[in-house]
């Protein structure tokens, strides 16, 4: 529960990063689907059906994320896209363990790819893409000049921060 509430923190310090910059409609919508899907984490063992609202607005967020310039998905846009994936996943894994701690029958007749494998494998490619992208934005950052450093100084902040709450999910 309470890794559940870091990562709400770490998701609405990643949105409020958005506050001093001027971004599309589609990127607030994004950041907002978000911090309510991590609000549904934290609400879904009160009320069991927030889990699943979770995962189709972490899917939804992805979705409004994605967008195109000239052709090309910008790199944060491609970011905040895995990230919703990433978080979908998460939270489909932490209701299947919630689901299979009910019955022990699940787990004996599953097939195929294990779940936690999938979510996992989102969660070291998106830690690694953060990492590329934190240090292509630290060395754009140094050389910018004075007027782009607050922004470039924002976007630092929410990809650290949205990188935050995937690891605050997966350590749960």
């Amino acid at each position: 529960m309470m890794l559940d509430v870091g990562a709400l923190g770490a998701s609405t310090v990643s949105a409020c990063c958005l506050l001093g910059s001027t971004r599309p409609r589609r990127v607030w919508i994004s950041a907002s689907l978000m911090v309510l899907a991590m609000l549904g984490c934290v609400l879904a063992s009160a009320l069991p059906g927030l889990g699943l609202v979770s995962i189709v607005l972490s899917l939804a967020s992805a979705g409004f994320a994605l967008q195109r310039r000239d052709g090309r998905v910008a790199p944060m846009s491609l970011h905040r896209a895995l990230g919703g994936v990433t978080m979908a996943a998460l939270v489909s894994l932490s209701l299947g363990m919630v689901g299979a701690g009910r019955s022990g029958a699940a787990a004996a007749h599953s097939h195929g790819v294990p779940l936690a494998a999938i979510a996992f494998a989102f969660v070291a490619g998106y830690l690694v893409y953060s990492g590329w992208l934190l240090l292509v934005m630290v060395r754009a950052h140094r050389v910018a000049p004075r007027a782009d450093r607050t922004r470039g100084l924002l976007e630092i902040g929410e990809v650290t921060g949205m990188a935050a709450g995937v690891l605050l999910m997966c350590a749960m």
